[in-house]
């Protein structure tokens, strides 16, 4: 077993793991993937993005400015939140005094929070719970009815369901930066390179991402080199840079 044949079966069973784990909040939810993008983020996310997406049917993979921190930029930019829970074993009107109490604690530990009301609940024998929306009016059985069909293909009207536990998210939100992205530069091109693409080699272009501007495009095969990822464009993807810097990938 030569080093590039090792190399493929370890991206292979790479691959496989996180197909794995896409196809569990997606199919096993009732969502087809190929209703959505995949959106690549971390060192090695974009390198394994366009192969993961062609197993899926999926047709545009989005690949922020800042991939490989963008974790780090999400907490930067994302409001401050507070989540608060608690167990209540009745119905409707001990939902909404346990809801109340968590509002004035949100109230006094944030300054003018918005306010979203959850409840956790079940079919009597589950061991899970769903967790459903419980605004002001919202009659919670028949909310739970319907997200019970919607995820899991079936209901039971006739069946008794007990109320868990009620949730409060309060947040206030921060000013964000503008994300825009500068204008190409002309030498974003760097040099060429042999790749191989399952086995079969290919002369690639290799693009430096900070030369990259609004508009630029990316056809694959190509390889993306960001200060802190890596981006492989299979053959038969095209990519062009949008306003906010993110590389948009299309097939």
């Amino acid at each position: 077993l030569d080093v590039l044949a090792a190399a493929l079966g370890v991206i292979r069973v790479a691959n496989a793991e996180m197909l794995r784990a896409l196809r569990l909040v997606t199919v096993e939810r009732g969502l087809d993937p190929r209703d959505f993008a995949l959106v690549a983020f971390g060192g090695a996310g974009p390198m394994h993005a366009c192969a993961l997406a062609e197993e899926l049917g999926m047709r545009t993979v989005l690949v922020p400015k800042a991939s490989g921190v963008l974790s780090a930029l999400g907490l930067v930019v994302s409001d401050v939140r507070r989540d608060y829970v608690r167990a209540v074993l009745g119905g409707n009107e001990d939902a909404e005094a346990a809801l109340a109490a968590l509002e004035q604690r949100a109230v006094q530990d944030l300054h003018a929070p918005s306010l979203v009301r959850r409840a956790d609940l079940r079919y009597r024998g589950q061991a899970f719970e769903l967790s459903v929306d419980a605004d002001d009016g919202t009659e919670l059985e028949g909310a739970f009815h319907a997200a019970h069909e919607e995820r899991y293909g079936y209901r039971v009207d006739d069946r008794p369901i007990q109320l868990v536990n009620v949730r409060l998210t309060a947040s206030v939100p921060v000013e964000t930066p503008a994300l825009r992205e500068p204008s190409p530069d002309a030498s974003a091109a760097v040099e060429r390179r042999r790749t191989s693409f399952e086995g079969d080699w290919v002369d690639v272009a290799v693009f430096d991402r900070t030369r990259l501007g609004a508009g630029s495009d990316v056809d694959g095969p190509a390889i993306v080199e960001f200060p802190e990822a890596t981006c492989v464009v299979r053959p038969e993807w095209r990519g062009r840079i949008d306003d906010a810097g993110t590389l948009v990938l299309q097939r």
